[in-house]
């Protein structure tokens, strides 16, 4: 069977040009497609209504139309005669049952049960030097073939008087599937047994038909060819044994009757698939009219008699639809099925005949080949109808033009309404099914109500136990996503696309091209089309969700492409710059923005290489379509001078309309001068990031945060970053008076690092601020010991803000610096303070460490500390081994939860017992952090050891580079020691040590990874404590850095401002 599309058609039988498909894009054209419910038209048949005593079956819609309009999607044609009369209603029966009345039960409701509804001879063989005139008869109850006229007559004599005839020739079939029917030379078929009657569509020149019928076990199918001389015999036969087969069925009071083997199918489906042990599982018989799965031979031929001796079934679960082939032995024994499992959300192509039996299904995963199932069975409108349900049931969001391209019939059914609730818009129960269809394993998703800007957020999370998610993963989600309204924005920061980036499936794709939203308010015109269906698949997914559903007004796609595509430059190792291959991120974004297809306003595309033609297109549409784009990120994008100019040009024309602007942390600068040009006159600004962007000197403020009107209304700034340039005066006098201003209150983070700031203009800046200030202070890399130190009074006094940052600030003198401990010792406000990389400017002295250790006793404000030092210069700055003895006022502190002092080179002080008792006696840390101290393996596993005794600590890292340093030092220990004076003994004594060696080292790693499995189950032990709760907010855990903390720890803790938010995993 062809799988073309099937013309729309009026039910009284007019008949319209056929369209072409997607002849027009129009949102409006696509809108005005009247069709008849596809549910409905399922229902309907082609035979004529007769009276029926049934009064308790299900009532069904009845629709008409003519067969004419779809007949050429068949391989053989069916004639005209065959579907002259369409008005007969559907049948009830859902599976074939065995009779469940006798004789004198049929003879009260049809009558004579040796009535004849049709009789007439078949075409004699010509094969075998004499022809055989068999003739065939049909009666309410069976169809009965005999050998001879004479011999029908004998049996019904109302034959000979009804003298019709009709030329005939003798069936050519399966004869070896017929020698139980050959006793008497007469072949019974009972009517309720019949699986499917169609077209035979084999080569030969005569016309004939299939008949199909099942034992009283449903155990074996067998197969009746009949042919006849002309094709209006053969339809005329077709419709008369359908109808016959029809009122047989009805006859029946009772529900139908499930066969042995239909109850042993549902018995291994329970088996199989135990998860849908409540869920019904709706079995029907089918015939395969093509072989499927293995059923072909090495040669790829079909093998000769490939259903003899079999049945087929197919069976509804609730995500998969299962082909089942039962074969009998020839010892009659039943033999395990075979079975061919596709999921339901694969489905891509349904052609159904209401007036033909005969029916196509197409199944694709993505990436890979179709897979043709051409069927037959009485009930393929029961099963098309439940492949509709169900296409309807786990995609609800999905419009019904996407239905059109799948389900090839005469009508659609009406629009789904969206379902509420848990369900988010029906996403579960469609991502749910996409798994499972496309056997992958499940994903972590979360949905966040709090701190962000259109809520809801979707966000896609890091994958478990992999370090990417599959293609056909990522493929479930944004499939899942397409056309849901629910969602506002949607969040994929971090996840990597690689699997789907510059991967074409065009080729064998059968799924349509998302070209129309789901209203039809949006569409892509016909040049617009042709690209999308040309591009890649991670292109074409990106237009099918910002095109699908009008709801998203955000989508971040941070990193989702930098792992795989950053790559240094020539002369250049650690700056790539934009390159003349296009990406598949940038693309289909600016395709939808020129061509006005998408409300999503707000991009994110931090960490994203873009290509010359990325940039170059991006800047056109900017330019063009003015004062439209609410946030646009593009930091750490590799963009060189000429792209960033370029861009920031474009940029200039949504300046009125900006809201969040990221320029931040590429190769490229912008000129000071330039930047003013834009800045000043963006008043809507919330977000400014700028870091190390900015280049040059500058006659005045960079900006000036308030209105230049004479309402002089000041901006509602929430988040500035200028680190990196050398702000002059003006534009700090600019800040410190929007700091005077009531709107600045929402400031959320303030960033001068490296901003060559002296100690004054930080005076100045935390005067301004004023005590307890809920906001992000960064003042790294500045040289705050240079002038007045009176900054380090203010934080003694209070006066300092909630989190503050003053890492890798270098101090000349270490009084300054023991000035420091003891103002943060006193202080009140601070919460959050970051000194990486900050201490005295020699290692600690035993003042120090004293001042330190009161630091760690005495500081109840504190709930995040970050102490750690660094490497890497010309010398290190580490508090080396005077922090070991102050972290002993760590015992009775409650009130600190997370603490990270990496790289002090605590190993080197050889006992870590002060550190193993505050690890064991601390009742307040949640979070420790002690990597790169370069410890051995005792040392670790004392740290182990300590652990073990803690109950509240919930993550402690620790790092394969950790593991390689023990490794190493046990190694270089080793061979000193089998160092040896005599130089001539000293080559062969290393080369019998090589064993010993190699056996140490390994014995290490082992220890190593003992000792690590160990802190795993601690950890984990703490974790899982019922207790246990984590009074932290999301920006302080944002800060931590754990890989092995599990994600649902992260998003389920209870947090000061924590908004109504929710994760899960597929299962």
């Amino acid at each position: 069977m062809d799988l073309k599309p099937v013309p729309q058609r009026i039910a009284e039988g007019r008949e319209f040009p056929k369209p072409q498909r997607r002849a027009s894009f129009s949102a409006m054209k696509a809108l005005r497609l009247r069709s008849l419910s596809i549910s409905s038209q399922i229902s309907s048949s082609s035979e004529t209504d007769l009276p029926s005593p049934i009064t308790s079956r299900r009532r069904t819609l009845t629709k008409h139309r003519t067969f004419e309009t779809v007949k050429e999607d068949l391989i053989r044609k069916p004639s005209k005669s065959s579907t002259e009369d369409n008005t007969e209603r559907a049948s009830t029966s859902t599976r074939p049952t065995s009779p469940s009345g006798t004789g004198s039960q049929c003879a009260s409701i049809f009558g004579d049960c040796s009535a004849v509804i049709k009789s007439g001879p078949l075409q004699p063989e010509t094969s075998l030097l004499k022809s055989k005139k068999e003739f065939l008869v049909l009666t309410p109850l069976t169809l009965i073939k005999f050998k001879s006229r004479s011999a029908a007559v004998d049996r019904f004599p109302q034959i000979s008087a009804s003298g019709s005839a009709v030329e005939a020739l003798s069936p050519v079939g399966s004869t070896s599937s017929l020698k139980d029917f050959s006793t008497g030379g007469e072949i019974h078929i009972p009517l309720e047994r019949v699986v499917s009657v169609f077209n035979d569509e084999g080569t030969r020149p005569s016309f004939g038909i299939e008949v199909w019928w099942g034992d009283s076990k449903g155990a074996a199918f067998t197969c009746l060819q009949l042919d006849f001389g002309l094709p209006e015999d053969r339809d005329d036969w077709l419709k008369q044994i359908r109808h016959a087969i029809k009122i047989r069925t009805k006859s029946f009071q009772e529900e139908p009757v499930q066969s042995d083997t239909e109850r042993e199918l549902k018995r291994i489906l329970g088996v199989k698939q135990p998860q849908l042990e409540d869920d019904p599982i709706e079995i029907y018989p089918i015939i395969p009219r093509r072989p499927y799965g293995r059923m072909r031979a090495n040669s790829g031929e079909v093998r000769k008699g490939w259903r003899d001796n079999s049945s087929f079934y197919v069976a509804f679960t609730k995500y998969f639809c299962v082909l089942a082939q039962f074969t009998k032995s020839w010892s009659s024994q039943k033999v395990n099925p075979n079975l061919v499992e596709f999921g339901l959300v694969t489905l891509s192509k349904v052609n159904v005949i209401l007036n033909d039996e005969r029916f196509d299904l197409v199944f694709r995963l993505p990436l890979e080949k179709s897979k043709k199932l051409e069927l037959s069975s009485r009930h393929h409108r029961t099963i098309s109808s439940k492949l509709y349900k169900g296409d309807a049931y786990l995609k609800p969001a999905w419009p019904l033009w996407t239905r059109r391209e799948v389900f090839f019939i005469d009508g659609e059914a009406p629009q789904m309404p969206l379902p509420n609730g848990g369900d988010y818009g029906g996403f579960r129960t469609t991502l749910e099914a996409f798994i499972e269809g496309y056997r992958c394993a499940p994903v972590n998703w979360t949905v966040q109500w709090k701190n962000v800007r259109h809520p809801p957020q979707f966000c896609l999370d890091a994958p478990d136990g992999q370090s990417q998610y599959t293609a056909h993963q990522l493929l479930a989600v944004f499939r899942s996503l397409r056309f849901n309204d629910f969602f506002k924005s949607l969040s994929f920061y971090d996840i990597d696309f690689s699997n789907l980036s510059g991967v074409f499936d065009n080729a064998a794709r059968l799924e349509s091209t998302i070209w129309l939203s789901r209203t039809g308010k949006r569409s892509l015109t016909r040049v617009e089309f042709e690209l999308v269906e040309h591009s890649s698949v991670l292109f074409q997914e990106i237009v099918a969700l910002l095109l699908g559903t009008e709801s998203i007004r955000h989508i971040d796609l941070s990193n989702v492409l930098g792992r795989k595509y950053v790559a240094p430059v020539e002369n250049s190792p650690s700056v790539p710059s934009p390159t003349t291959r296009g990406y598949d991120v940038v693309p289909p974004i600016t395709l939808l923005w020129k061509s006005l297809q998408t409300r999503c306003n707000s991009v994110v595309l931090n960490g994203n290489p873009f290509s010359v033609s990325d940039v170059a297109g991006l800047s056109r549409v900017l330019q063009n379509r003015t004062d439209f784009l609410r946030e646009f990120s593009i930091s750490r994008c590799h963009l060189d001078e000429t792209a960033l100019v370029l861009l920031w040009e474009a940029l200039h024309e949504q300046r009125s309309a900006i809201e969040t602007l990221d320029i931040s942390h590429n190769p490229g600068r912008i000129e000071a001068a330039k930047a003013s040009e834009t800045l000043n006159d963006a008043r809507r600004l919330r977000r400014l990031n700028l870091a190390y962007s900015i280049k040059g000197n500058l006659d005045g403020p960079l900006f000036r945060p308030w209105s230049t009107t004479s309402s002089f209304e000041p901006w509602h700034l929430e988040e500035l970053d200028l680190s990196g340039w050398k702000i002059n005066f003006d534009t700090l006098c600019g800040i410190m008076k929007f700091l005077e201003f009531d709107e600045s209150r929402n400031l959320r983070l303030l960033a001068l690092n490296n901003c060559a700031l002296s100690g004054e203009m930080a005076t100045s800046i935390l005067c301004q601020l004023g005590a307890g200030r809920d906001m992000h202070l960064l003042l790294n890399e500045n040289p705050l010991e240079s002038g007045s130190t009176d900054w380090i009074d203010l934080i003694h006094g209070n006066e300092a803000p909630r989190m503050l940052h003053l890492d890798m600030v270098q101090f000349q003198h270490e009084s300054n610096f023991n000035r420091l401990l003891k103002a943060l010792t006193h202080n009140k406000t601070i919460e959050f303070l970051s000194m990486a990389g900050t201490g005295p400017p020699n290692r600690a002295s035993s003042k120090t460490s004293e001042l330190l250790s009161c630091f760690f006793e005495s500081n109840d404000t504190l709930r995040y500390l970050d102490l750690s030092g660094y490497s890497g210069k010309l010398e290190d700055g580490q508090l080396g081994w005077g922090l070991t003895g102050a972290m002993s006022g760590l015992k009775a502190n409650t009130t600190l939860r997370q603490l990270r002092v990496r790289n002090h080179d605590v190993g080197a002080a050889e006992d870590v017992g002060e550190l193993c008792r505050v690890i064991a006696a601390n009742k307040g840390l949640a979070m420790f952090d002690c990597q790169q101290n370069n410890f051995n393996h005792h040392q670790f596993a004392q740290l182990v050891h300590a652990l073990g005794s803690n109950h509240q600590i919930v993550s402690f890292p620790f790092s394969d580079s950790d593991r390689e340093y023990a490794v190493q030092k046990e190694k270089r220990s080793f061979l000193q020691y089998q160092t040896q004076p005599e130089k001539t003994f000293q080559i062969k004594i290393l080369k019998s040590a090589e064993g010993r060696l190699d056996g140490l080292l390994k014995w290490v790693e082992e220890f190593w990874d003992s000792e690590a499995k160990k802190a795993r189950e601690v950890l984990d032990r703490n974790r899982g404590s019922a207790h246990h709760s984590l009074e932290l907010e999301r920006e302080y855990l944002d800060a931590w850095e754990d890989e092995s903390l599990s994600s649902w720890l992260l998003r389920n803790t209870g947090t000061r401002d924590k908004g109504k938010e929710a994760s899960y995993a597929t299962q």
